[in-house]
């Protein structure tokens, strides 16, 4: 079974931040996951698992990923979706270097890493038959990508 290893700021296994659209696709085929559907600025891998979005400029600026049978995700060696939120939560806040965090259960962006974690949940532990939260997604971004969070939430608080 692949192991795709999340880097921040850099890759997430053969998907590379800053990669064009035809190189992304390309890179993933050659893994062995074929693109299966394409929405706008977003392709998608492995039964939707992986997301690759797009800027402006069509290269990739965020990498989602999402617990599936046919590959493994880890994060400094830790199986990601094998593990506990609040474990994997400080696991990723050890390595931000950007002082205190507080633990969010719906969404958190470790800001040195561009890391995201999104929707902690019972229904994600596919590996421990649902008996503790797991993130429902885990992803990098680059700096556009952490640009467009920030005003994003600017313009929610208005």
């Amino acid at each position: 079974m692949p192991v795709f290893e999340i880097s921040p700021l850099e890759a997430i296994g053969p998907a590379r931040l800053g990669a064009s659209r035809t190189a992304a696709r390309a890179a993933m085929s050659v893994s062995g996951f074929q693109l299966e559907w394409s929405n706008g600025r977003i392709d998608y891998f492995c039964e939707s698992s992986i997301q690759l979005e797009y800027g402006p400029s069509d290269e990739v600026q965020f990498i989602g990923v999402s617990g599936n049978s046919q590959l493994n995700f880890t994060f400094k060696g830790v199986d990601v979706f094998a593990t506990s939120a609040a474990e994997l939560f400080s696991l990723m806040a050890g390595s931000d270097a950007s002082g205190p965090h507080e633990f969010d259960r719906y969404e958190y962006c470790f800001p040195n890493q561009i890391l995201t974690l999104w929707d902690a949940d019972e229904q994600y532990d596919r590996q421990g038959g649902e008996e503790r939260e797991v993130w429902g997604q885990v992803g990098i971004g680059n700096d556009a990508y952490a640009a467009a969070i920030a005003m994003r939430a600017g313009k929610n608080e208005l």
